[in-house]
């Protein structure tokens, strides 16, 4: 081999080597490109998540406020002297039927949302919420009853609500999963 054949194979060689040396860069260059855009696109997804959780957990509380805002009206109704349990109340228990079912709809939306632990807070929230409505339901309690009946899940709501905020601050906290 003369020197002229070896200068040939030494650029050929070369230009290989900067070939395969760019191709090698790019090819990592691009994998670094693609999970660099995974990474964000998991950070997007992750935020997204944590606002709808957000979104969710705010809304069952403020449908606790407004089936509570219900109750005024049928507590005066029933103090009143002429109130008369076979009579049609439906008028009255209108707004309470509709905001539970609202509170239904919140509640749905966390146990789509997650984390399962605050479906189940939720839940317990409409269901001590439901009794508390069905205390001034029952026909066959005098009003003293009912109102301590009231009372009692009035006091299990407000431990649910605790639980909840609490375990609400902590799903919020962590990374979503």
């Amino acid at each position: 081999m003369d020197q002229g054949d070896a200068a040939m194979w030494a650029a050929a060689l070369g230009i290989a080597g900067t070939l395969a040396g760019a191709l090698g860069g790019a090819l990592v260059q691009g994998r670094a490109v693609r999970r660099q855009a995974q990474d964000q696109e998991a950070i997007d997804v992750r935020h997204r998540l944590r606002e709808e959780r957000r979104a969710a957990f705010a809304a069952v509380l403020d449908r606790c406020h407004e089936v509570e805002a219900t109750f005024s009206p049928i507590i005066v109704a029933h103090a009143r002297p002429d109130w008369d349990d076979q009579a049609d109340h439906r008028e009255l228990w209108a707004p309470t039927n509709a905001a539970m079912d609202t509170l239904q709809r919140a509640v749905t939306a966390v146990a789509i949302t997650g984390p399962e632990c605050m479906a189940d807070l939720a839940s317990e929230i409409y269901a001590e919420l439901l009794a508390k409505a069905n205390a001034m339901r029952l026909p066959a309690m005098d009003l003293a009853q009912r109102a301590e009946m009231f009372g009692d899940h009035s006091a299990a709501l407000k431990e649910a609500l605790r639980n909840y905020i609490r375990e609400a601050r902590t799903a919020l906290a962590a990374p979503p999963r």
